[in-house]
Formats: C-alpha cells, sequence, structure tokens
C-alpha cells in the first residue's frame, strides 16, 4: 500500500548503480533476485531495529535528543543524497518543489512524534503503534485520494483500534504512559500522511527530502535542547544511529522493493516492531507487560493476515489476467 512510494527510485538509476556495488549479480552469483530482494530488506530492517535501544541508551532529555539525532540525521542523508545525485547534489534540493515541502513538515512532525513517544512510553509500545501507519495511510488514501478501501482492511482497522486500545489501558507498566502512546499514533498518522504526499507526486526525491526536514526540525527544536550537554558517550550513539544505521538501513530498504513485491517488503517491516522491543529486553530488561503483548498480537497478527492475504489476492488477479480470453 504505502511501499508504492519505492517507485520513486525507478527514476534514479544512479541509485540502482551504486546499489548494485554493493548487491551484484557479482556478489550474489547463486542468489535469485527474489531471494537478494529479501535479504537486502532484512538486512535494512535488522540493522535499523536497535534505533530504540540506542535511543534509550542516550542519557539527555528529549528534545536534546531530537536535535542531535535530527541533524546527524540530516548529514548522512546529505552523504546517501550525493551517492545518489553525484554532481546534482544541491539540485536534488532545490527541485524538492511545494510537495518535498510538505513532506518536510510532515516527517519532522513525525520525527519529533517518534522521540517524544520512545521517551514517555515502551520501545514495544512505540514500535507496535507505529506499524500501523499502513492502515493510516488506507484512511488518508480514502478521505484524500478518494481510494477505495477493502473490506478486509477496515476488519483490519477495527481489530488495530482494538489492539491500540489493549496495550494503552496497560496501567500497570511502568515505561508506559497514555501521553506517549498518543505520540506514537501522532507520529504513525504523519508518517502515513508522507507516504501519500509520494503516491500523489511519485518524482520526489525522498532522500534529500528527509535530509531537510532533519536540518528544519534541528533548528526548530534547537531553543528547548542543551546541545553540548551530550556526553562523549551520548555522542557516540547519536552518530552511529543518525550517520550510520537510519541511512544505511533506509537506503537498504530503499532497494529491497526494487527486487520483491512492495506487499512482501510491508510483510518484512513488522520485523522491527519484534526486533525493536527484543533488544531493549535483552539489554536494558525493560519488559512489556501483558497488555502490551496481548495487544501487540491483535495488532501485528492483523496486519500480517492482511498483508498476506493482499499478496495472496493480487497473485490471484495476476492469473486471471494471464488466462486467454
Amino acid at each position: 500500500m504505502y511501499f508504492k512510494l519505492v517507485s520513486v527510485m525507478d527514476s534514479q538509476p544512479q541509485f540502482w548503480h551504486i546499489a548494485g556495488c554493493f548487491f551484484s549479480v557479482a556478489t550474489m552469483p547463486v542468489l535469485s533476485q527474489h531471494l537478494k530482494g529479501v535479504i537486502i530488506t532484512a538486512l535494512g530492517v535488522l540493522i535499523i531495529s536497535p534505533d530504540g535501544l540506542l535511543t534509550r541508551l542516550i542519557h539527555v532529555d528529549h528534545w536534546t535528543l531530537i536535535f542531535w539525532r535530527a541533524l546527524l540525521l540530516s548529514f548522512g542523508m546529505w552523504i546517501l543524497t550525493s551517492l545518489v545525485h553525484p554532481n546534482q547534489t544541491w539540485r536534488a534540493y532545490r527541485e524538492m518543489g511545494r510537495h518535498g515541502l510538505l513532506m518536510v513538515v510532515l516527517y519532522s512532525i513525525g520525527t519529533i512524534s517518534f522521540i517524544t513517544a520512545i521517551t514517555h512510553t515502551s520501545v514495544a509500545n512505540t514500535l507496535i503503534i507505529l506499524s500501523t501507519t499502513p492502515l493510516f495511510a488506507a484512511l488518508i488514501g480514502f478521505v484524500v485520494l478518494r481510494e477505495k478501501i477493502e473490506l478486509r482492511t477496515w476488519c483490519a482497522i477495527f481489530l488495530v483500534v482494538v489492539g491500540v486500545y489493549v496495550i494503552s489501558s496497560d496501567s500497570g507498566n511502568q515505561t508506559a504512559t497514555l501521553f506517549g502512546d498518543i505520540a506514537a499514533m501522532v507520529g504513525a498518522f504523519f508518517l502515513a500522511a508522507g507516504f501519500t504526499v509520494v503516491r500523489v507526486k511519485p518524482t520526489i526525491s525522498v532522500f534529500p527530502v528527509i535530509s531537510t526536514s532533519g536540518l528544519v526540525t534541528a533548528l526548530v527544536i534547537m531553543p528547548l535542547a542543551q546541545p553540548f550537554a551530550v556526553t562523549q558517550q551520548d555522542m557516540g550513539f547519536l552518530i552511529i544511529m543518525g550517520v550510520y544505521m537510519l541511512p544505511l538501513g533506509t537506503g537498504l530498504m530503499y532497494i529491497g522493493p526494487k527486487y520483491i513485491p512492495a506487499s512482501e517488503v510491508g510483510l518484512m517491516l513488522l520485523l522491527e516492531s519484534v526486533l525493536g522491543p527484543t533488544w531493549v529486553w535483552l539489554a536494558l530488561d525493560e519488559k512489556p507487560g501483558l497488555s502490551t503483548f496481548i495487544g501487540g498480537a491483535i495488532i501485528l497478527g492483523t496486519l500480517a493476515i492482511n498483508t498476506l492475504w493482499a499478496m495472496k489476492s493480487a497473485a490471484i488477479a495476476r492469473r486471471m489476467r494471464s488466462l486467454p480470453g
């Protein structure tokens, strides 16, 4: 659904040339195109999954965390943009247009909401609630683009609402708060809104958009932050997160859909909602509450079934179109 944004990359051959340097047929001689896409996407999810853990390990107020995360992400995405658009980097920024600027605003709000959520509720709650982004995208598409929503998607939306309610009702979990859960929902909404803009304007290059959004977010947050209160250890975690982990993980997750269907990418991205809390649990003993387990099972199970159903429906439709007459 919202993973149609990967069509943006089809108009950027240089991106695929760079990707080929890392994942060429020569380096993966025995792998099929499909398996190559699965490995690349899974690697992207794996790289980005410790995001919640690193956020927990950084001991600064959440305004300072937002400032440095956004600023360093801006720099990391600038490097990636330079690779995708060699000798035309600044032109890529200048040609974002009004749709690109709208995405900058939406992504900035989403970033602030995500960090607010992860610092005010559990990592498990945050990532599970953020996994509802595809359903928010469906609702926004229904209202804004007048797109039809299948009955199965309406059922999925209802079940996800139930799951979110169950998660938010966990009063016994010390690390979870209703404010943090709401912030995660706000983040999911604005992330979905950003993807909807890409669907309206698929020629937008998302890397300079994310880079610009990081810079704008840092400038807006700077009066509330204490940039020089960060320790050397915290800065190390921030650099790993903003310059390496997020840009590289994002880049790989954009490469994957070149080889596998978007619906499969969506299914694999659900792994982050499992891996992220697992790293925090193992490293910091932040155990999700019972309500988080139950609500998370409802949400992730519903999204997985909905995606598998969509894949099966698409396969049937392809077979029907291939029949003679």
